[in-house]
């Protein structure tokens, strides 16, 4: 029986029924395969591994704090030095650079290698840079000071060479502070050390070098070694040693110590214990007679020995050995300066 349609409605084809039901079928399907998928996008994401969290980077750690103990000089090595005055020959070997000089430095050092290998050699020049004068000279002062030409050689030739070198100051009249804040630029050098000799120093100008004795107090020297002491920390340059040189005896417990004809150092005592620096007493007296090895032993003894134990305000002993004017008697052997006791931790040759 054939359907009547109703007359406000249009007759449809008979196709377009058909189409209307495979749309829909295909809806479903999709519908379908949406839903499956994200099944197995819920089963993947459950069963996959758990990704790491990400974890916060540790902070960088800070510059490490500037030591002078990194790569100073002492306690590790004995220091073996030439000194000089440049030009003066009479004064030592370093007074000209050459090849026959670190030649010869080189094998003076390795005698004292191979008796103590617990301490390499540092090799080094002791140059004298405020010389004394015995005449006031243009600046009134009794000395002069070398000029930078020339000390520009030596600190060349040194850092060629890796040796160390001391600014021996010896002042006459001169204002000690004045002197050691003109070699500044130098001394704020990694591998420049500062030396001080009394011997030559009048700061209360009461004598001329050379033809008069001196005497000094401490807090003549205490403001130099201060100096030194600050200068590692404000250049970032390893620990200075500072160099005193003594000639003649202590002060301490002599009827007059400040007497010039008695003592060099009137009140050694007082010497300022800084440990920004290495303070080495160094024993420089003159021999080449008979009985000079004796003497010489003993003044190290006295100077050194019973002083650094009595006062405990330097560790370290200084020993120096004059090539001509000891060898008219015989110098003293590698050996024999090793024998002192303590071993001298920097040895100086002049001539």
């Amino acid at each position: 029986m054939s359907r009547e349609f109703p007359a406000d409605e249009p007759a449809r084809a008979p196709g377009r029924g058909r189409r209307r039901r495979f749309v829909v079928a295909m809806v479903v399907a999709a519908s379908a395969v949406l839903i499956v998928a994200g099944v197995v996008v819920a089963v993947n994401s459950s069963t996959s591994k758990p990704k790491k969290r990400a974890v916060a980077a540790a902070p960088l750690a800070g510059p490490r704090p500037f030591d002078p103990d990194e790569n100073a000089v002492l306690p590790r090595r004995r220091v073996v030095a030439f000194y000089g005055i440049p030009g003066a020959a009479a004064t030592g070997p370093a007074f000209t650079l050459d090849t026959a000089v670190l030649d010869r430095l080189r094998a003076q050092g390795a005698e004292y290698e191979r008796l103590d290998p617990a301490h390499p050699v540092a090799l080094g020049i002791d140059l004298v840079v405020s010389v004394p004068d015995s005449d006031p000279g243009p600046t009134g002062t009794y000395s002069h000071r070398v000029d930078n030409a020339t000390l520009d050689r030596y600190v060349q030739f040194c850092r060629a060479n890796g040796l160390l070198l001391f600014l021996d100051l010896s002042f006459g009249w001169a204002s000690p502070q004045q002197e050691f804040e003109s070699f500044l630029p130098y001394l704020a050098l990694p591998f420049v050390h500062l030396a001080i000799d009394p011997e030559w120093m009048f700061p209360r100008h009461n004598g001329v070098p050379g033809v008069n004795l001196s005497n000094v107090v401490a807090a003549d020297l205490n403001p130099l070694i201060a100096a030194a002491g600050d200068l590692p920390m404000r250049y970032r340059v390893p620990r200075k040693i500072v160099i005193v040189h003594q000639f003649r005896p202590t002060g301490d417990g002599l009827p007059d110590p400040t007497s010039p004809g008695a003592a060099e150092i009137a009140d050694k005592r007082n010497l300022v214990k800084d440990p920004r620096v290495d303070l080495v007493v160094h024993v420089d007296s003159v021999g080449g007679w008979p009985g000079d090895i004796q003497e010489k032993t003993r003044q190290y003894g006295e100077w050194v020995r019973k002083d650094m134990t009595r006062f405990r305000n330097f560790e370290y002993g200084g020993f120096k050995i004059f090539y001509e004017l000891e060898s008219k008697n015989r110098l003293m052997t590698p050996q024999e300066v090793m024998a002192l006791k303590p071993p001298p931790m920097v040895v100086t040759y002049g001539n």
